[in-house]
């Protein structure tokens, strides 16, 4: 399972990595699509109707928010309890409301939202714009250091062949 999951992190990452554009750009996508799976969660997947127009809004890289939203996937487990408690020390204890038993399943559901899913929401929401601003220079620094290799050892190689 670990090597499963290892190889497909190392897949999406040359595809990341291997991508045309201005690192800027494509940093731009990959923070994008980082943030959107970080709120996904909590919004029961709608939120992935967001990575389209805030794509175009930040003039961002499509392809690499759809690889940030993949490794996003594979990587939120980690801050699913820092998300929660950050939300929680935000949003501060919720309000309880007695719940009627002709629609108790609707009112347990709002309740739980209301309780854990607004701070989850919301420490999710905080945690995703912090982890989408530090992906953001970590591709960008990732993309120059490959691209600086890359053009070496193309000059390198035209030096040597005849």
């Amino acid at each position: 399972m670990w090597t499963k999951l290892y190889r497909k992190l190392k897949l999406e990452y040359y595809k990341l990595i291997r991508m045309k554009g201005a690192p800027s750009f494509v940093a731009r996508g990959f923070s994008v699509g980082i943030f959107v799976e970080f709120i996904t969660l909590p919004t029961f997947g709608l939120a992935f109707l967001l990575l389209f127009p805030l794509v175009r809004l930040f003039r961002a890289s499509l392809p690499a928010g759809l690889i940030a939203f993949v490794i996003g996937k594979l990587v939120l487990p980690i801050f699913m309890v820092i998300n929660y408690n950050i939300g929680y020390a935000l949003v501060g204890k919720p309000l309880q409301h007695p719940t009627d038993p002709h629609q108790a399943a609707w009112r347990e559901w709002l309740v739980w939202m209301q309780d854990k899913g607004l701070a989850y929401f919301t420490g999710s929401a905080v945690m995703g714009l912090f982890v989408a601003f530090a992906s953001y220079f970590l591709v960008h620094g990732a993309l120059q250091l490959y691209r600086r290799k890359k053009g070496r050892r193309s000059l390198s190689q035209s030096r040597t062949s005849p």
